[in-house]
């Protein structure tokens, strides 16, 4: 049985959200992980099978058994007796017995199934076209240690990690406990590449008592981090993070985007950051630290992505690329905003798009409509601004056709004057102070 079709078998049951901790059990047991007196296929999957199960697993990672064994507990006193499940589990057993390799895949289908249904509690998962985005561009580093201080539920990361060198590994921390459970499940198979831990990244970063852990690639996903800073974590920070500026209480985007640039390796060391549009536009702080960090030399690229890539969330949003040792101090703008195809409240990144993305970003050369190459004299010329809509346009042949590409520049437009209208507010705030008697 493919796992196609063991996936199709275990999804066809109603409970099967239920039974989720005994399937991902049933799909990590395995007959080898028995001694040789012990029957292939178990003629009993009562509660003493799953905590057995469990048990084995706590071998190979404490963390995810320990999981594991909290869910069986609920689900003990919740739903009480597998007996009505019996056959259910032994089919799927009895399916994994006859190819035992299917095993990692299958459960990396279940996880996608289970967090793309609308029933995953953690984090949103990163969407498939947005990872490509990110792993053509990471891999270009040539990087084999990899960290993610918002790993979610791991996807990304152990992506990026089993597409890279044999050697190469990663670490992920959340503080979500449904996202550690699943990055873990996603770790179990791959062994010592990858680690998760359940720790929040601006508070307890990844140190050895001296100093901050560097990585050859820093990467994730911060389109949800706007709530997650407290200005107080940047005053007192032991490690000197946060040195470009302190953001805003609640804007935690370039907080977090300091967190990884502060982990990368000072030589040829990469950081990959998601953020939401606004944060590249708002005023005040975050300006003055996004033009400390250009004035670094740290910017490398900028990719515009279309709105509406993660469903019931209109925002569009963008990927910022960061390198400690630049050969140059230009900064590549890449504008893939329009390379989306649309299904209801959904976009999604195109094929032609992603690989016009990897192959501006590698050739790294102006191309007219699609990507610009500015030196940081003309970055200085314009504020240090990185609205898109000040570098492009809609395109001459969509004409008065195209209404999406019209009301994306009419946002482009608003947004660029909100955050001028910021600037005159505080110019005019601090001649206030100047001039008071």
């Amino acid at each position: 049985m493919s796992r196609v079709d063991l996936l199709e078998s275990i999804t066809a049951s109603p409970d099967y959200r239920t039974l989720t901790t005994h399937l991902f059990l049933l799909i990590l047991w395995s007959p080898n992980d028995h001694d040789s007196s012990d029957e292939e296929v178990p003629e009993s999957f009562e509660e003493e099978f799953f905590y057995r199960a469990a048990w084995l697993v706590g071998e190979t990672s404490p963390l995810l058994a320990n999981a594991l064994r909290k869910k069986l507990d609920i689900y003990k006193l919740e739903a009480g007796s597998l007996a009505a499940h019996h056959e259910y589990f032994r089919a799927i057993a009895h399916g994994l017995a006859k190819d035992d390799s299917v095993r990692p895949m299958l459960l990396e289908m279940l996880l996608q199934s289970l967090e793309a249904d609308g029933s995953y509690e953690g984090t949103r998962p990163c969407p498939e076209e947005l990872i490509q985005v990110i792993a053509g561009i990471s891999q270009q580093s040539g990087g084999r240690s990899y960290y993610d201080p918002l790993s979610a539920n791991g996807r990304l990361l152990a992506e990026l990690v089993s597409n890279s060198s044999s050697s190469a590994w990663g670490l992920g921390q959340s503080s979500a406990d449904e996202d550690i459970l699943h990055g873990l499940l996603r770790a179990f198979f791959q062994h010592d590449s990858l680690t998760f831990e359940k720790a929040d990244a601006l508070k307890s970063p990844p140190n050895d008592g001296v100093g901050l852990q560097s990585f050859d690639v820093v990467v994730s996903d911060l389109s949800e981090s706007a709530d997650v800073w407290a200005t107080e974590l940047g005053a007192g920070d032991p490690f000197g993070r946060f040195k470009y500026g302190i953001a805003p209480k609640g804007k935690g985007e370039w907080p977090l985007i300091q967190h990884m640039l502060a982990c990368m390796r000072k030589d040829q060391g990469v950081a990959i950051a998601v953020v939401d549009l606004a944060a590249l536009l708002r005023a005040g702080k975050e300006a003055e630290i996004r033009r400390a960090i250009m004035q670094n030399n740290l910017l490398d690229a900028v990719v515009y992505l279309p709105a509406k890539l993660y469903r019931s969330d209109a925002r569009s949003l963008a990927i910022l690329v960061f390198k400690s040792s630049r050969q140059s101090s230009s900064v590549l703008l890449i504008d893939a905003s329009k390379q989306y195809t649309s299904e209801k409240s959904l976009n999604t990144l195109t094929a032609e798009g992603i690989q016009q993305i990897q192959k501006h970003y590698s050739r790294r050369e102006p191309v007219e409509g699609n990507a610009v190459l500015l030196s940081i004299a003309d970055l200085e010329a314009t504020g240090f601004a990185l609205n898109p809509g000040r570098y492009f346009s809609a395109r001459a042949d969509e004409g008065l056709h195209d209404l999406d590409a019209l009301s994306r520049e009419h946002e482009y437009l608003k947004l660029e004057l909100w955050q001028v209208g910021g600037q005159i507010d505080e110019l005019l705030s601090r001649l206030a102070e100047k001039v008071a008697p």
